[in-house]
């Protein structure tokens, strides 16, 4: 064996070992520029995620505006849009604030309604804000009928929370799910505003009459965009 092969081993140790003191020298170097493109990369997709965020936001809040006046256009009666700013819940209440009142038109007994059907009436009429009592506040009342086989009663709130149709004759029968609106007349609410669909129908425990509870067609508890009805004449 000649001295340069016996000498190969430690040469090649050497030269590894020079390898890796190089290498991690220019890690150490280049340790802090990395952190700082890491820290930047970081602010740059924070930067997407926000604006992406945003741009969703906006797009939500345009259709939700769409909407709105879409409605607002195709309603047959003189309507104003009213936001939800406030909630009241309790055993004998269950009522909305609005952020409308008097100076905007508003007066106690006028519907309010979403695009979707009946949410209540005006209870009490502010010069800024008003009052709106629910479909199941025990004190809400309404003259309504079914969609198709055209039964004529009262739906009602109760202290549990429930919306009954009440006061329909013995003789009453209807298909579940059917369709139940406002009869108008001489009611504060317009005629043919959906209120709820019909899940079941049964006799009163007095015997006199029948009773069904209602699927509402507005979840009040999320309800942020609502319509007051000024006037039921087009």
């Amino acid at each position: 064996m000649s001295v340069t092969e016996s000498f190969m081993p430690l040469l090649k140790a050497a030269q590894a070992a020079r390898s890796g003191i190089v290498t991690l020298f220019l890690g150490l170097v280049k340790a802090p520029y990395l952190e700082e493109e890491n820290r930047l990369l970081r602010e740059q997709v924070g930067t997407l995620l926000a604006h992406e965020e945003t741009h969703q936001q906006l797009f939500q809040e345009n259709a939700r505006l769409r909407n709105l006046v879409g409605f607002q256009a195709k309603a047959p009666w003189q309507i104003l849009p009213a936001q939800v700013i406030g909630r009241e819940y309790s055993l004998w209440s269950r009522t909305l604030l609005l952020d409308k009142g008097r100076e905007a038109g508003v007066r106690v007994g006028q519907a309010v309604i979403a695009s979707v059907g009946l949410v209540g009436r005006i209870s009490d009429a502010g010069r800024k804000v008003s009052r709106a009592i629910l479909l199941t506040d025990p004190h809400f009342r309404v003259a309504a009928t079914t969609a198709e086989s055209r039964i004529s009663g009262l739906v009602t709130g109760t202290s549990s929370g429930e919306c009954l149709l009440t006061f329909l004759p013995l003789s009453a029968e209807s298909k579940p799910g059917e369709m139940v609106v406002s009869s108008g007349g001489r009611s504060f609410c317009p005629e043919g505003v959906s209120i709820g669909r019909l899940e079941s129908l049964k006799n009163d425990p007095s015997g006199m009459f029948r009773m069904g509870s209602l699927r509402l067609a507005v979840d009040a508890s999320a309800a942020e965009d609502l319509f007051v009805v000024l006037s039921s004449s087009s």
